[in-house]
């Protein structure tokens, strides 16, 4: 194709030298290099892009350039053969041009500018010749014509070299355009007002499938590839210009010759000579097949997405539904939860009433007996006279004190049954001596021994009658497991510690422990161990429940060495 086209332009104009494809390995004998070619060729395997100098042939000076072609993948379909690879130096293209007519064009100017300057100067000495009385004067003229004679000659010498570098620019420039335009991947090209095409680039082979021949001699032939449905309105077509007086372009389809539908993205401007005339018009066109591909893709799934948004907003509509239905269900079924742990809370309550009273028991019956002997022995004091007064007061003073204390046991107990409205801080230290008042005559009754390591500082936030229920359970389950197992020396052991700025309780006994396998149900409810009438099973339960709901504490229980430890942390 290249070669064509040079063909083409030296038929045109003997002006433009020649231009050919050659190589160090040619397909072609014709495309052999001569000596210079090959130096050039040899250059650009050791780096040079490009090559170019002044070389004299067949007496006449011509401007030689040379550009390298490097191969590229599809090349390796007709040159793999020859040994080349991606990257390597394929060849080159060399472009000669005659640089004489240039050179005799500006030695005609230079010689009639001489001959002009000449007869300025015989002027001159014919002027000088009429009278001797000006002879200096006209010789000092003379001398200042020549002068600038020699002035306008360099200068007219430098605008000739000027020129003849901005022609040899503009020729330069004009071939390196036709290269740029022959290998641009849009199709290009320059329609005259006749129909005919003025240029047309090699791409519209590959846009289209007809050569830039077919188009060339047949002038219908670009409408007859518009597809049919966009043909009126290409002909009819103006294109818009944007608020920055851009031209805006539309898409069209053609038929390629194969039959196969492409898209076109189309801009045209008019052309116009140097004298404002009409000279055809300048388009460009740029494959947009994928891209319209991509938009209808895109588009197929604008429309699914839409109807999966449709159909999921029905399906949120009946989620929705359903969650209100779920949400009545569950705040019913809470409801039942909370009146179903209140009762269990009644229970338990109930089942430690049980242990108060027998704590009460254990509490009142020592101090009981000590009033008893008091009226005995005021009774004995009065029979036998031997009363006094200061020991008589003594006596009930001493009663009093008992009483007393006694009342202040059945406050004690009230308050423990009394509910807890909102949450408070609490010394956790001095509420386990409060839980250990309640139960200190029973643990006495059965020799348990009460080891108490405290922590006067440490603070908990929560419900203080609940954490002491707590408390309370836990250590009324060691005692009764001590009492059943018949330890010989029954202890319990409570420390109180910070970790993690939580207050942390733990309590551990040396009444055997429990098995493995039940210790992860202990704390579920109405699971026991004991037998039926001596356990409900809920006391543990409810104090979980207490710790970890009503407080955001844990509460949890492990066998250790002869026993087994409870943590509480708050």
């Amino acid at each position: 194709m290249t070669r064509q086209v040079n063909e083409l332009a030296q038929k045109r104009s003997t002006f433009l030298g020649q231009a050919r494809l050659t190589s160090l390995k040619p397909l072609r004998p014709e495309n052999a290099p001569d000596a210079w070619e090959k130096s050039a060729l040899r250059s650009f395997e050791s780096g040079a892009h490009e090559v170019s100098a002044v070389v004299i042939t067949d007496g006449k000076p011509y401007l030689r350039l040379m550009s390298p072609f490097v191969t590229e993948k599809p090349c390796l379909k007709c040159h793999a053969s020859q040994g080349f690879t991606v990257g390597s130096i394929r060849g080159g293209i060399s472009v000669s041009i005659p640089i004489q007519p240039l050179i005799d064009a500006g030695r005609g100017q230079i010689v009639g500018s001489l001959a002009f300057h000449g007869m300025i100067w015989l002027l001159a000495l014919g002027v000088t010749g009429m009278g001797a009385r000006k002879l200096s004067e006209s010789c000092r003229a003379q001398r200042q014509g020549e002068v600038e004679l020699r002035q306008q000659t360099l200068q007219l010498e430098e605008e000739i070299s000027e020129r003849q570098k901005v022609q040899e620019s503009l020729e330069e420039g004009r071939a390196h355009l036709q290269i740029v335009a022959d290998y641009a991947s849009n199709w290009e090209f320059w329609r005259l007002p006749d129909g005919s095409f003025q240029y047309m680039s090699p791409s519209a082979h590959q846009l289209t499938g007809y050569f830039v021949e077919e188009f060339n001699s047949d002038r219908e032939l670009f409408y007859r590839v518009i597809h049919p449905d966009d043909r009126e309105m290409y002909l009819n077509h103006t294109h818009i210009i944007d608020s920055q007086g851009k031209i805006v372009p539309f898409e069209i389809r053609i038929v390629r010759k194969d039959g196969e539908v492409r898209w076109i993205s189309h801009i045209c401007r008019q052309v116009f000579t140097p004298d404002g005339l009409p000279w055809g018009w300048r388009a460009s066109n740029q494959d947009i097949t994928e891209r319209k591909q991509m938009e209808h893709e895109l588009f197929e799934q604008t429309e699914q997405l839409e109807e999966e948004v449709a159909e999921r907003e029905t399906a949120q509509a009946k989620l929705e539904e359903m969650n209100r239905s779920l949400e009545e269900r569950v705040n019913l079924a809470v409801d039942d939860l909370r009146q179903k742990d209140q009762t269990l809370i009644q229970q338990a309550r109930l089942a430690a009433m049980g242990e108060m009273i027998n704590n009460i028991a254990h509490q009142w019956r020592q101090p009981l007996n000590n009033v008893g002997l008091i009226i005995q022995n005021l009774q004995f004091s009065f029979d036998t006279g031997t009363i006094t007064h200061d020991e008589l007061k003594n006596d009930v003073d001493t009663a009093m004190d008992v009483i007393i204390k006694m009342s202040h046991t059945i406050d004690d107990f009230r308050n423990f049954f009394h509910e807890d409205k909102d949450k408070s801080d609490f010394l956790v230290g001095k509420t386990i001596l409060h839980a250990l008042e309640f139960v200190s005559s029973a643990l006495s009754a059965h020799n348990i021994q009460v080891e108490f390591e405290n922590n006067e500082s440490i603070a908990a936030i929560g419900y203080q009658n609940e954490y002491t229920q707590v408390l309370f359970n836990i250590l009324s389950n060691s005692r009764e497991a001590c009492i059943e197992r018949g330890v010989s020396a029954p202890r319990i052991h409570i420390r109180v510690t910070a970790e993690n700025d939580h207050s942390v309780v733990y309590i551990r006994d040396n009444c055997g422990g429990i098995s493995d396998d039940i210790i992860p149900k202990i704390f579920d409810p109405y699971f026991t161990t004991r037998a039926p009438d001596k356990g409900t099973g809920i006391g543990l339960y409810m104090s979980k429940v207490i710790i970890e709901q009503n407080m955001n504490g844990h509460l949890t229980a492990r066998n250790t060495e002869g026993g087994i430890e409870f943590r509480i942390e708050v």
